[in-house]
């Protein structure tokens, strides 16, 4: 059986990135370092799936427009999926199957000295929580990870993603290529010394993936999402089936968690719009 790994990279969970700026196009040099130092972890990530014994390696780019990733110095054996708007956004790539997901990412929303914390969105959103408990990226993309059938193998990122990963999956690998000090703050691990490590735990989970098992997902789901913008909650109350429950909360239910996320996506496409007409 063909053995393919799914890498979701996000972007503010490598080390040396540790401030905002860094992660947008504009911010010209600040942003082409910091892709470089995407890049490498990337790539690390990839050659360790590939010492595990992965036969394919697809990595998903998950953060902002989804299309940052520089392809001549992406790992020759990789495949890649860019851009935005995706079905399954940040785990794209998992309808055709595969054995497991590499996630590379960030602490959620409120996370205490979590560096970058935030869940989707920075500025616009102040939390999410499923069925009364708040979740963060990760959560979310190992449940729609879940949804077809596939585990997480590996998280890579500050010290807070680890903990939080290994919160819902106890026997979880993971990476800490920085200690979060604050939200724009941490202290780093040497370059090459995180991608060694990123290589090593990545070959271990690969080897290991048929031991692993995805989240169970609840029969039913209640998605609830607070936004920093009360506005933002009156625009996604617009659409069929988003019930505004506050000022600034609003409320969505389903049996389909494909469903609740895509929901989710467009409430949260609609609170950027609303932050980009009025400031």
């Amino acid at each position: 059986m063909n053995k393919r790994i799914l890498i979701s990279a996000d972007f503010e969970g490598v080390s040396g990135i540790v401030g905002p700026r860094q992660c947008i196009p504009s911010s010209g040099d600040a942003f082409q370092t910091a892709r470089g130092l995407w890049m490498g972890e990337i790539n690390a990530a990839v050659e360790g799936a590939l010492d595990g014994g992965a036969d394919e390696v697809v990595v998903n780019e998950a953060h902002a427009q989804m299309n940052y990733l520089d392809p001549e110095r992406l790992h020759p054996r990789a495949s890649f999926i860019s851009g935005y708007i995706k079905t399954d956004n940040q785990v794209e790539g998992l309808q055709n199957g595969a054995a497991g997901v590499i996630y590379m990412g960030h602490a959620r929303a409120g996370t205490r000295d979590g560096n970058l914390a935030h869940t989707y969105m920075l500025r616009e959103l102040i939390e999410i929580r499923l069925n009364g408990e708040p979740i963060g990226e990760f959560g979310l993309n190992a449940l729609w990870a879940a949804y077809h059938r596939t585990p997480v193998l590996l998280a890579v990122g500050d010290d807070k993603l680890a903990k939080e990963a290994q919160v819902l999956l106890p026997d979880i690998e993971t990476v800490v290529v920085k200690t979060g000090l604050s939200q724009f703050s941490a202290h780093c691990l040497p370059v090459g010394q995180a991608r060694e490590m990123i290589r090593a735990a990545a070959k271990s989970a690969v080897e290991k993936c048929a031991q692993r098992k995805a989240l169970k997902i609840p029969s039913f789901l209640v998605m609830e999402i607070d936004f920093t913008l009360p506005e933002a909650a009156r625009l996604c109350a617009f659409v069929p089936g988003v019930e505004r429950i506050g000022g600034r909360t609003v409320l969505f239910r389903s049996n389909d968690y494909r469903q609740l996320q895509q929901l989710r996506v467009v409430c949260t496409n609609l609170a950027l719009a609303v932050t980009n007409a009025h400031f």
